[in-house]
């Protein structure tokens, strides 16, 4: 009897031991599901945020072209506004000399005589002369200003007829 239950009790042990092995293998399948739904869950995320990301560099690509574009854009108005304060201030450059030059011409001293003097008459400045003045300080500052729009023309507009 006694070997009988010494039997007993290794069988015993025996199925124990098997059913110890049995849950141990059952629950490492469980965990390798959960494992492989884990992955599996990660991966679609990672594919949802690599997509986002993707989205996010072209939206970031036309944002520093559109952004290229327009620094192009400011760098060309800058250059316009640039050479414009240039055509103004030779402009004014011009207006104040042109300005001066008729101020000149009209105050210089009228020719007169002692007889009209006494009269209080006075010869008035000739205005074909005036013109005439004007149209030559106007064709030397076109000269002065580096203009070859007609470089056979002379100062003297009378000299041309």
């Amino acid at each position: 009897m006694a070997w009988e239950l010494a039997g007993y009790g290794v069988t015993a042990a025996v199925v124990v031991i098997a059913a110890a092995f049995l849950y141990g293998v059952v629950n490492v399948v469980c965990s390798l599901r959960r494992l492989d739904q884990a992955v599996a869950n990660l991966s679609r995320e990672a594919e949802t945020s690599l997509q986002g990301c993707s989205r996010l560099a072209e939206e970031a690509s036309e944002a520093i072209q559109v952004s290229r574009q327009s620094l192009q854009g400011f760098a060309s108005l800058a250059e316009g506004a640039r050479a414009l304060g240039e055509a103004v201030q030779t402009a004014a450059q011009t207006a104040v000399h042109v300005t001066e030059q008729y101020r000149e011409i009209l105050t210089s001293p009228i020719r007169s005589t002692p007889d009209d003097r006494d009269r209080g008459e006075r010869e008035t400045p000739n205005l074909s002369e005036i013109g005439r003045r004007l149209w030559m300080m106007w064709k030397k500052g076109e000269g002065r200003a580096g203009s070859s729009r007609n470089p056979g023309t002379s100062a003297d507009p009378s000299e041309g007829e």
